[in-house]
């Protein structure tokens, strides 16, 4: 068990085609005039934990969003293998560069809406239940923002597809809690669903 001030590292995914959106989704711009990469970037930091970005498809120009942020950049060089690649490429360069975080904080570039309060009350449940895979619960559905204990690193590191980390979560399935965030269900799948966010 980790120790109770053991910290997660954020790991904010940017890699893939955006097909459905039509272009590179990381560039799009909110109405605050911040692309959603930075502003993801930005949100991550914003809880003082540690934050590695995924970049991948449009790497250059993702990568250009990100400039003058202390954070960690990875480039998925598979990217084009599906979000599970990706993930599988992150959590490789992670355990490579640093000791084992306490658990992997795993959110997405298109969730605007989910803010630095949500990442550091996941990051606050995972310090009081180490060993609990934390999910966030939208309606009847699940999904990203998720906090995996560090015994699940292997796995994710094992991904590879479409699926993302799905199955992750299923295997674990004893161990997880669904912690109400209402945010999560907003992403950002087409441009007009830039219309519906209400960011200053």
């Amino acid at each position: 068990m980790n120790p109770p001030n053991a910290a997660p590292v954020i790991m904010v995914m940017a890699a893939g085609a955006a097909t459905r959106f039509g272009s590179a989704k990381q560039l799009a711009r909110l109405p605050n005039g911040c692309t959603l990469v930075r502003h993801a970037a930005l949100t991550a930091l914003e809880t003082g934990l540690p934050v590695q970005v995924v970049i991948g498809a449009h790497g250059e120009l993702v990568r250009a969003e990100l400039v003058g942020l202390d954070l960690a950049i990875v480039e998925a060089s598979e990217w084009w293998r599906g979000i599970g690649r990706s993930i599988a490429q992150g959590v490789e360069a992670l355990l490579a560069k640093r000791a084992a975080p306490s658990g992997l904080l795993l959110t997405l570039a298109d969730l605007p809406q989910v803010t630095s309060f949500d990442l550091t009350r996941l990051a606050d449940l995972h310090r009081q239940s180490p060993d609990r895979l934390l999910v966030s619960g939208f309606g009847d559905n699940r999904g990203p923002p998720c906090l995996f204990p560090a015994d699940c690193l292997p796995a994710l590191a094992a991904l590879d597809g479409d699926d993302g980390a799905r199955a992750v979560v299923k295997a674990q399935a004893a161990r997880v809690t669904a912690v109400p965030l209402a945010a999560a269900g907003l992403d950002i799948d087409r441009p007009d669903d830039l219309l519906k966010m209400p960011l200053a």
